[in-house]
């Protein structure tokens, strides 16, 4: 598993960083992504994030950037915002005036990417950008949220995150990645002092989404084989 890891890791521009998805793996992943030089874990579910977080601490492991990467409720803003470095999934400005208060509680700043739904699924999560180059109505709407989540004190906008659709093909994604590059270029054009963060890609498709313009990947069953079943 360790050479696995070392040699997907290795094959990544290190312009780009690996977040290493170790949701519903046990914290052994942790450690051997972590001895392979990974520094950026993702997780989904806030008990079993606070379990490995927990154990990193103890594993003298302090040097983790943890990401939350999964949708999050209102009632676990606070929880997050406390274990979590950055938050990859906000969806909404009440979500993101949540965890700047929450932020502001655990005295941090809390570093966050906006979500956007570009595939246009409706079981997707995400700011509705499906079509946004021919719709300005939808990018003046999300300027203008933008604009509001600037007043912020304890959040920081590091740029925007995408979840496009499964596929087995990577080539069916290349045109979201594009589109998800253009926006990032339109909106910091327009909104001075973005952030130019791009997290698109997941194991099924990185290589394209690099190749796109992709400055973080999502990485978990490359680098560690099926996923358990969670029941």
């Amino acid at each position: 598993m360790a050479d696995q890891i070392k040699n997907v890791i290795a094959s990544i521009p290190p312009s780009v960083t690996v977040v290493a998805v170790t949701k519903t793996f046990p914290f052994e992943r942790v450690q051997e992504a972590y001895t392979q030089e990974a520094r950026h874990f993702g997780e989904n579910r806030v008990h079993e994030a606070e379990e490995k977080i927990i154990l990193a601490h103890q594993n003298n492991m302090r040097d983790i950037a943890w990401h939350m990467i999964g949708h999050v409720q209102g009632n676990k803003a606070r929880d997050v915002a406390k274990l979590f470095d950055c938050v990859d999934s906000v969806d909404s400005i009440d979500l993101a005036k949540q965890l700047d208060k929450e932020a502001a509680s655990a005295g941090k700043k809390l570093r966050i990417l906006l979500e956007v739904n570009l595939s246009g699924e409706l079981t997707k999560y995400g700011f509705d950008l499906a079509h946004w180059d021919g719709q300005t109505d939808k990018r003046d709407r999300f300027l203008a949220t933008i604009s509001d989540l600037t007043r912020f004190s304890n959040i920081t906008i590091e740029g925007l995150m995408t979840m496009p659709r499964y596929v087995t093909n990577p080539e069916d994604n290349r045109a979201i990645f594009q589109s998800m590059k253009k926006l990032s270029e339109t909106l910091r054009t327009q909104t001075p002092g973005f952030g130019s963060e791009l997290s698109m890609g997941t194991s099924c498709d990185y290589r394209v989404a690099i190749e796109e313009g992709a400055t973080q990947v999502r990485l978990g069953e490359v680098l560690f084989g099926k996923r358990p079943v969670v029941r």
